[in-house]
Order: structure tokens, then sequence, then C-alpha cells
């Protein structure tokens, strides 16, 4: 990761802290940059496969980890909320909605099980 990168993760931590927002759980992709991400932004993370990158993975384990992701985030009661630090292709084959490096999506899950509806979207590049 380099150290703009680093600063990014930093101010990510910032802006939720500012507003005292504590998330009840940090999961993060098992790859390098996700993990230091959620470290330095949030002090803590726990390591879920469900987030990793889908590159060099077959179409029945992507579906599976799709279907992880929609079932998790429809298990998240409404008053708690987590922080996924995952890729932008994770979040395009979830949503279908593209993001840029350092974005992050606020989302709700969807009622019949398909793709998540973005409420919100937080760039702090």
């Amino acid at each position: 990761m380099s150290d703009e990168g680093r600063a990014q993760a930093r101010r990510l931590g910032e802006w939720f802290r500012a507003r005292q927002l504590e998330p009840a759980a940090v999961r993060s992709s098992p790859w390098c940059r996700c993990i230091d991400t959620a470290q330095l932004a949030f002090g803590r993370h726990m390591v879920w496969d469900a987030l990793a990158s889908p590159t060099g993975a077959d179409a029945a384990t992507r579906e599976r980890r799709l279907a992880q992701l929609r079932d998790a985030l429809a298990a998240v009661p409404a008053a708690r909320f987590e922080v996924w630090v995952t890729h932008q292709f994770v979040l395009s084959d979830l949503t279908g909605n593209s993001t840029s490096s350092s974005e992050g999506l606020l989302l709700k899950a969807a009622t019949d099980g398909g793709r998540p509806q973005v409420l919100a979207r937080l760039n702090l590049a």
C-alpha cells in the first residue's frame, strides 16, 4: 500500500470517529491492501473470504461468494452497521455499480435476495 493509500485509510477512520460511528464489525478481504485499510482505519478487522477479489476465481466460487454477501447483508439488523473492506470488482458484482479507488458504498439489503440498494457513496480520496 502506498503512502497515499495509508493516508486515505486513516482519513476514513477519522471520518467515522468524528461522527461517533463505531462499526459493530469490520470485515476484510484476505488481500493485504484491504487488511491494511481496515487495520489503519478501524484498528481491527476479521478476514472474510467472501470479500476476496474475484480475480482468478471460477464462476461457481464467484456466485457462492456473492450469495454469502447478500445473505450476510440481509442478516444485519437495522440498528447495526458493519464495515466491509473489499475490492471494486466485488462491489460491482454485488451492486451493479462501479466505484473508484477509495470509494465506499452504504448499502441496504434487497428484500428479494437480489442486488442491494446503494443509499450513499463515500469518497475520501
